[in-house]
């Protein structure tokens, strides 16, 4: 029989790595009876991180409760806030060529007229109504959006809901607080740069060659070394598949701009289309992160910050804009022997549906799932790539989306899109199918991510149904329209009554996670929040001051195992 992974080695800090930490020290050493999984986490002290998903999807709320991080921790900590879904701006332009704008939000009311989609009954009866789009006919989130509210009441435990959420969130702050859950449960931070690796007769790898401290032993590495991935593309030379021909945007600007308003703080991420690409907006409690998503063939680096500065106007008065190369496609396979990528060293797809955490967390999901021993056996590699690349596909397809059916034609990049851009044979296949009908939970036969719901949302707000006919709308009564549009504003009348200020919201969850004062103090000051797993040891953190490692304080030893150096 063989030997169970008894070491996992992960190679680069951030937001994936210390994820990672978090994810497998957590998950794999749930029992007490079982020999603990060892966990380190080898990190450059010399290499700054990538500031990756500041806006999430709504599966990060039930991964923060599983991996037992206090709701208000994560909040004050990262100076999170909520967010109800995406708001498209200028994508397209009306019949008046005025910009469109539509949501994509989170939650939907869930309910069918008389059996069938209400998406039928808008078709006919709603559009040009009351209920602005689609996502407005089938969603609160778009009228607590504009109002302002927030998904819950201050009551609600964490992580409970009124209606569905995901999170804006500090990453350097994110990465930081998982660090320090991490070095509680017991995991080993070394502070090191990986300057080469040893192989065995099998090819996989048998040491990493730290510059410090020399051979590393290794069972299982996991490459979180971002855009550069220095173990599986490059060590490895695993090839790349690159997207472009499918997504022209290939770089990215990015800055922080403070709020001139924070009480009116907006529940949701903003995407507003530009000459050669769209600018992101994400509104933390703290600050605003703001950037733009461009393609280098249509616009320079000084051609992108001068459009970009001014669509920011006098908000971004002194902004100085980070250039962020972009390497927008997969790792061919991201499982390559002993080596797992996780994050961008394993891909990477603009963040236009704020994708890249959730593609972390199902890459260790389906890690720990299918959970090797040392013999590693290909079966349980081949499937783990198999979901991996359909999971990039899938993300592709839809951001593809966006851009395939939008009708704007007023700049050199937006006629590109329409005559240049190649059409995924999986996407081409369901627009030809839903130019006929709408799209159904059946046409989706493997989905990790994005179902019929997200993308009904999105056609009907791309206007891609405008000039439509559907044979299932013959037999529709408008009475039955009417009727459902005064039971959905009663909906929307009484949460938007019940739920309260985002902000207000936002302050009210951040006390709960000041504990009182302590009077004893001899500094005046509260500790900070401790969220350890329970029955776990305290990890070692090692850095490196004058070339030697600092010592662990006495009265917290390393878990059984951990390396002292």
């Amino acid at each position: 029989m063989a030997e169970p992974i008894r070491e996992i080695t992960i190679v680069g800090g951030g937001t994936a790595g210390w994820m990672a930490a978090v994810f497998l020290v957590t998950r794999l050493n749930k029992r007490p009876d079982k020999p603990p999984v060892r966990v380190t986490l080898i990190e450059s002290p010399n290499v700054p991180t990538v500031g990756v998903g500041e806006a999430t999807v709504p599966g990060m709320r039930e991964l923060l409760k599983q991996l037992a991080i206090p709701e208000a921790t994560f909040m004050e900590r990262c100076n999170a806030s909520f967010k109800l879904g995406v708001r498209f701006v200028n994508w397209d332009k009306r019949p008046d060529g005025t910009p469109a704008c539509y949501d994509h939000p989170f939650d939907g009311l869930g309910v069918a007229i008389q059996g069938a989609n209400p998406a039928y009954h808008y078709h006919r009866f709603g559009r040009g109504g009351r209920l602005a789009n689609l996502g407005d006919a089938l969603s609160p989130s778009t009228r607590l959006i504009d109002e302002r509210r927030g998904p819950k009441t201050a009551e609600q435990e964490d992580y409970d809901y009124a209606v569905g959420y995901a999170y804006h969130l500090d990453a350097g702050l994110f990465a930081g607080l998982l660090r320090e859950v991490a070095v509680e449960r017991g995991v080993l931070h070394v502070l090191d740069d990986v300057d080469d690796l040893e192989r065995d007769a099998r090819g996989h790898i048998s040491a990493l060659t730290l510059r410090r401290r020399g051979p590393w032993p290794v069972e299982l590495v996991i490459d979180c070394t971002g855009f550069r991935s220095l173990i599986l593309q490059t060590a490895l030379e695993e090839p790349f598949d690159s997207f472009s021909k499918y997504l022209f945007n290939d770089k990215a600007l990015a800055v922080q701009i403070p709020h001139r308003d924070v009480s009116g703080l907006e529940p949701c991420t903003r995407s507003t289309a530009l000459g050669a690409g769209w600018v992101w907006r994400v509104p933390l409690y703290s600050r605003i992160g703001t950037g733009y998503v461009f393609s280098s063939r249509f616009r320079s680096d000084q051609e992108a910050i001068d459009e970009f500065l001014q669509h920011l106007g006098s908000e971004g008065e002194g902004a100085e804009p980070r250039v962020i190369p972009m390497r927008i496609g997969r790792a061919r396979r991201t499982w390559v022997g002993n080596c797992i990528a996780v994050g961008l060293s394993g891909g990477f797809i603009e963040p236009l549906e704020s994708t890249a955490i959730f593609i972390i967390e199902a890459a260790l999901r389906w890690l720990v799932a299918d959970l090797p021993d040392r013999d590693f056996d290909p079966a349980l590699q081949a499937r783990y790539n198999e979901r991996m690349q359909g999971l990039y596909e899938e993300v592709r397809d839809f951001i593809a989306l966006h851009y395939l059916t939008s009708n704007r034609r007023d700049s050199a990049y937006w006629q590109a899109v329409q005559s240049e851009l190649a059409v995924p044979e999986s996407l081409k296949t369901k627009l030809a199918l839903w130019r006929e009908r709408l799209p159904v939970e059946a046409d989706f036969e493997r989905s990790y991510l994005f179902g019929y719901w997200s993308y009904l949302i999105v056609l009907f707000g791309k206007h891609f149904y405008d000039d439509a006919v559907f044979a299932e709308t013959e037999g529709l009564q408008e009475a039955e329209w009417h009727r459902f549009e005064d039971w959905v504003e009663r909906q929307k009348a009484g949460l938007v009554a019940r739920l309260p200020n985002h902000f207000e919201l936002i302050n009210r969850i951040r006390l709960r996670a000041r504990p009182a004062p302590q009077e004893d103090s001899a500094l005046g000051e509260a500790p900070r929040p401790s969220v350890p797993l329970p029955g776990q040891g305290v990890g070692v953190r090692i850095s490196w001051k004058q070339g030697r490692p600092e010592e662990p304080p006495v009265e917290t030893p390393p878990a059984e195992g951990a390396h002292l150096l």
